[in-house]
């Protein structure tokens, strides 16, 4: 079976389906989105209950920028899907024994401070008549940061993107094919001729990478969701901001009746095919460690909920936004490195412009296919994470 598109996006997850909402609302060409399991599935690295959003990144000044124009873009499509996507609870960064964590608190403040986004370094006094669930000698509040519901934002993108006339489909792009009349063939045979094709594809994205394009590597990473033996309600989004340890994150209880903690970033590269989707039992003690050191009421909570999730891992944590330079009708949005979630509004617009050969309407130069163009490689430097 051949199919006939103009453009087609290659991934259902976030990025993909922010690209064909962008798209679909900026021209009227024929967009077919294919992914292979269909939206919202078990696999997809999007898919979880929910995310951070922040503004802190340390001295990255341009990736803070693009978080306040992605906070616009959130609640534009909130306004128009009708739906709650973005919690406001603020970013409590707790100062631990790491010194990498902890100048990436300090960097963050400073940068939030000079750019006049409201920060505020909270003294042991302060914390513990605002945030008296947790134990440390001092923080750094981010006022802007809040938890994305993720399952939702996938499902209300959805619905936005098909209201537009995308049409979505299940289907495994195993290969694309260059020509007079370039081609993606699924695993089922069928054929998808196209005139610009979005690759879009997360930790899976190496399969169809040009290698002579910044190389990404698939990263297991695990998710703990403990729901303390006290009142859950000192932990829920109207109580309880989004936290950083030393090498751990968490969430409050949105969308789930559990406090999520994780790994900042796991070191754990695996083949997605050969994935073990069950969270290890060492890891549901390190989370239970780093709640008695800084969050002790839900050291010995019950554990309500684990999921595993990949991670598409560029050399230096930053994205690939760009074109095949030796096939330019590809773009390539790959390289998320576990901090692209909060940004989906804003790098849909992005991948669109690209797709439609329009001027960036924000700068993507570090965001370079060419590994010749990019920064060097980093230690966990957007995610605040220790060695």
């Amino acid at each position: 079976m051949v199919v006939t598109t103009d453009i087609c996006i290659l991934g259902g997850g976030i990025m993909g389906l922010a690209t064909a909402y962008s798209i679909s609302k900026t021209c009227d060409s024929k967009i077919l989105l294919l992914d292979r399991y269909g939206i919202g599935n078990d696999y997809c690295s999007s898919n979880d209950v929910n995310r951070v959003f922040r503004y802190s990144y340390g001295n990255d000044v341009h990736y803070t920028q693009m978080a306040v124009e992605s906070l616009k873009l959130w609640k534009s499509l909130e306004k128009e899907s009708g739906q709650e996507l973005l919690l406001p609870t603020g970013l409590l960064m707790l100062q631990g024994e790491d010194r990498d964590a902890n100048g990436f608190n300090e960097a963050s403040y400073r940068t939030l401070s000079r750019l006049k986004l409201g920060a505020e370094k909270l003294e042991p006094e302060e914390l513990e008549k605002r945030f008296p669930q947790f134990r440390t000698q001092k923080g750094f509040f981010d006022p802007h940061a809040g938890v994305l519901l993720a399952s939702k934002a996938l499902y209300a993108l959805s619905l936005l993107t098909q209201k537009h006339g995308v049409m979505v489909r299940k289907g495994q792009a195993i290969k694309l094919v260059f020509g007079d009349h370039p081609t993606v063939e699924t695993a089922t045979g069928e054929i998808v001729r196209f005139h610009k094709v979005v690759v879009a594809i997360g930790p899976w994205s190496k399969t169809l990478l040009n290698p002579r394009l910044a190389s990404m590597v698939s990263t297991r990473q695990q998710l703990v969701y403990f729901k303390p033996k006290k009142s859950l309600d000192l932990f829920r989004p109207r109580t309880c901001p989004v936290f950083f340890t030393d090498k751990h994150y968490g969430l409050p209880a949105a969308g789930i009746d559990g406090v999520k903690v994780s790994p900042k970033e796991l070191n754990d590269p695996v083949d997605p095919e050969k994935t073990n989707w069950s969270v290890d039992d060492e890891q549901i003690v390190e989370c239970m460690d780093v709640c008695r050191r800084f969050v002790p009421d839900l050291a010995d909570g019950e554990v309500v909920h684990t999921k595993v999730c990949l991670y598409d891992m560029t050399e230096n944590s930053d994205f690939v936004l760009d074109r095949d330079s030796d096939h330019p009708e590809v773009v390539y949005g790959y390289g998320f490195s576990g901090h692209g979630f909060k940004f989906a509004p804003l790098i849909g617009r992005l991948l669109s412009e690209l797709v439609l050969d329009k001027e960036p309407s924000s700068p993507i130069e570090e965001f370079s296919a060419d590994p010749s163009r990019r920064r060097p490689p980093t230690v966990g430097a957007h995610l605040g994470k220790g060695k």
